[in-house]
Order: C-alpha cells, then sequence, then structure tokens
C-alpha cells in the first residue's frame, strides 16, 4: 500500500489534562515536519478535567473554587470553541490529526449537512457517525447546523478544530454519560442565564451513550452487548474496545487509508513532557486570557 495510505492509530490511553493537550499538539507538530503520519487516537482523562479555548476567559467561563476543590483540572486547549467537562468515566476523546489535502472532498452519507458546516468537518463527523451506526447506535440524518453528532435529537459529541501549516487538528468527545449538575458546577453559566437553567438545558438537549442505550434497549437486536460495563478500574471497557474498533474501521472506509498502531516514541513522551512543564500546567497559559 503507497505510504500516503497508512496512517498512524495511537493506542488507547489514559492521562491527565496537560499531558492529553501535550500530546495532541506534539503530534500536530510532527505531522507539520513531516515525522509522523496523519494520526488518530482515542483516549480518556484522569483526573476529569475542564478544557477552555484558546481565546476564552478563564474566569468567565470556569469556577476555579470549586474545580480545584474537587480535584478537577483546568487546561487551555488550542483549538477553539466554547468550556468543555471531560469527566473521568463518561466519556471518549479522539483526535485526528491530517493533512488538508488528504481529507476527502465527497463523502457519501444520509445526514443533512447544513452548508455553513465547513466541509472538512464532515469527513471525520461521518466517520464517527458510521463507526457508532455499525455496533447499534442511531446517529440523526436531519440537518446538522454545527459540527456536532445528534441522536434522538441531542447532542452526543462536540468537536474543535485548529489548522495549521495545512494539517488539521480535530478532537472531541464522545459522550458515554452526564452528570449537567456537575457540570454546571466547573463551568460557569453566561451572564444573565442561571445556572438550573443551563442544568435543564444539558437534560433536555445533551444525551450520552449510556442514556441511549437504555432508551433504545428494547429496540437493539444485540441489547445486552450494548451495555457499558463498570470502567473504574480498568484501562476501558470491553464495550468502549467495540466502539474504538468500530471507528478504526469507519475511519479507514472513509479515508480510504489503513490505521497502523504506533505508541508515542521515547523522543516524542520527551518533548510531551517539556510542553507540560513549559506551556500546559503554567499559569501563564492558563490564565492568557484571565
Amino acid at each position: 500500500m503507497d505510504n500516503s495510505k497508512i496512517w498512524r492509530l495511537i493506542p488507547f490511553s489514559t492521562a491527565d489534562g496537560y499531558r492529553n493537550m501535550a500530546i495532541d499538539e506534539v503530534i500536530l507538530d510532527q505531522v507539520i515536519k513531516g515525522k509522523s503520519p496523519n494520526t488518530i487516537r482515542f483516549y480518556r482523562w484522569e483526573p476529569s478535567t475542564a478544557t477552555i479555548g484558546k481565546n476564552q476567559s478563564l474566569s468567565a467561563e470556569i469556577d476555579m473554587e470549586f474545580a480545584t476543590s474537587h480535584g478537577v483540572q483546568v487546561v487551555r486547549r488550542i483549538t477553539g470553541g466554547g468550556a468543555v467537562l471531560h469527566d473521568s468515566q463518561n466519556e471518549i476523546t479522539y483526535s485526528v490529526i491530517v493533512r488538508l489535502e488528504d481529507i476527502p472532498k465527497i463523502i457519501e452519507s444520509p445526514r443533512n449537512y447544513d452548508p455553513k458546516v465547513p466541509q472538512r468537518y464532515i469527513a471525520i463527523l461521518e466517520a464517527l457517525a458510521q463507526g457508532l451506526e455499525s455496533v447499534g447506535y442511531p446517529i440523526d440524518i436531519g440537518k446538522i447546523h454545527c459540527p456536532v453528532l445528534l441522536t434522538q435529537g441531542k447532542k452526543l459529541s462536540g468537536n474543535a478544530q485548529l489548522i495549521r501549516n495545512n494539517v488539521l487538528l480535530q478532537h472531541g468527545t464522545i459522550l458515554l454519560d452526564v452528570n449537567p449538575e456537575f457540570m454546571y458546577s466547573v463551568l460557569k453559566a453566561p451572564v444573565g442565564v442561571s445556572n438550573a437553567h443551563m442544568i435543564q438545558s444539558v437534560r433536555s438537549k445533551v444525551i450520552g451513550l449510556r442514556n441511549l442505550n437504555l432508551a433504545l434497549q428494547t429496540k437493539l437486536q444485540d441489547a445486552d452487548a450494548l451495555k457499558f460495563e463498570n470502567t473504574e478500574n480498568s484501562e476501558h471497557s470491553e464495550q468502549e474496545s467495540k466502539i474504538i474498533n468500530a471507528f478504526v474501521k469507519s475511519f479507514e472506509k472513509i479515508f480510504n487509508m489503513k490505521l497502523e498502531e504506533k505508541p508515542l516514541s521515547t523522543d516524542e513522551i520527551n518533548v510531551i513532557s517539556k510542553l507540560v512543564a513549559k506551556k500546559y500546567s503554567t499559569d501563564e497559559w492558563l490564565y492568557k486570557f484571565p
């Protein structure tokens, strides 16, 4: 196979927020320099971490006193978008780092993407959607107005992007469960909006796969196989493995390539550790926009 059709798959891992964001930036830099092929990875967060967009005001978005007292890490991303709480047990996060020229321009999809959704989002969103559908989770086909995935009319996946030197970094969430009360104890509601309103909004507009599974258990042919196990004492559950394996197949199909697993090298790990120390864990970076 043509080397340009072989992408890198970094093994599933769990790390803190500083390290997860440093890994994304270092691999982005490696792809830009031609030292790494296009790359995909799936990961979790430990401890739970709130991330804020690169230009967001920390004080406007995060209750730092609550976050600190409850062991929630806070880190600024290099991508845009809004503040997000990444629950250590309740989501799978993905990152795709790909040269713009390798993103398919035409995608066959039953979903109706609004023309305002940038084309560069659609291939990745469609790979995620088809992967989830292949293991029994239906993704809405109605009009998608922003780069999210919906199921039963509720948000299941939010996504953010950065383009640097014609290389795209897109990372986002696949929610397994949602705790609106805790979410809006860490995150601040917009000015003029109450926390109670935001909690109710999350309940009505956001859903996790575990919740969806309960809602569909009488309809799915393989309902028992789609029940999540407790992941507290394991790297990831059997069901998470099934979902990740499904994503691997759907990304290979949509992007017409082959994923080969390749862990982080010693050199990459060293650079990641330095970036954590000099950037992501520093107050200078976190309070860039206080």
